[in-house]
């Protein structure tokens, strides 16, 4: 009886913990939100999640810290579920599955996503929570380059890892660029992220051979079903 009566109190105690964390982020998320990132004060973080100011510098050691909590949950849910579902397609169309849902949820969080573009690069402190998102999306976007190579869509001499890195910069320029634009949807934007993504399959689809010599490879057309931009 007592062994069972210490697994439960165990169990309410992380419960608790967990529920005060979870507020945490929720209240950090509002405020950061309609207030904006230098705004937000963590005294107010703490009154909006209904907990002392000890329990949130016990789940964070600082806004920054906080920032990266909402940011682990928002963004890192969202590369979590675009891998999930990722299409049985061509890595262009599994590519765009995966960017089309970073680039939903940041125009569901229009002013997040620009406190994330602006803030996240310079957090201080512990950088673990950004890393650990973006090992995720890297890891797995080179599990699908390796699976595209096996099915000759991609050179075999192309560096995975270092693909994945690309694709990402490319994602992240094209956010820039949307976010800087005032508009509230990425649809318009010129070039579109799929244009950006073709050229870059461009160079990695065709040999060298190919390239000089002007001869396109049609296995090109097929994957990427390459238009010119208008």
């Amino acid at each position: 009886m007592a062994a069972a009566g210490i697994v439960e109190v165990v169990g309410r105690a992380e419960r608790n913990k967990r529920d005060k964390r979870a507020r945490l982020i929720a209240a950090a998320r509002e405020l950061f939100r309609t207030k904006g990132f230098e705004q937000t004060t963590t005294s107010e973080i703490a009154e909006r999640a209904d907990v002392g100011k000890g329990t949130l510098f016990f789940h964070a050691r600082s806004k920054d810290e906080l920032l990266v909590m909402v940011f682990q949950e928002d963004i890192g849910r969202t590369i979590n579920r675009a891998f999930a579902t990722v299409p049985q397609a061509p890595l262009i169309d599994q590519a765009m599955h995966v960017f089309n849902a970073m680039l939903k949820q940041n125009q569901r969080e229009l002013e997040l996503a620009r406190i994330f573009v602006r803030e996240l690069a310079f957090v201080k402190g512990d950088h673990h929570g950004i890393d650990a998102v973006m090992e995720a999306f890297f890891s797995r976007m080179s599990v699908l380059i390796e699976q595209a190579q096996g099915r000759g869509e991609i050179r075999a001499s192309v560096d995975p890892a270092l693909l994945a890195y690309n694709l990402f910069a490319l994602h992240f320029s094209f956010l820039v660029v949307w976010l800087g634009t005032g508009l509230r949807t990425p649809d318009p934007s010129k070039p579109s992220m799929r244009q950006m993504l073709e050229l870059q399959f461009l160079g990695l689809l065709e040999s060298p051979a190919e390239i000089r010599t002007g001869r396109r490879n049609t296995r090109l057309v097929e994957v990427t079903k390459w238009k010119t931009p208008k």
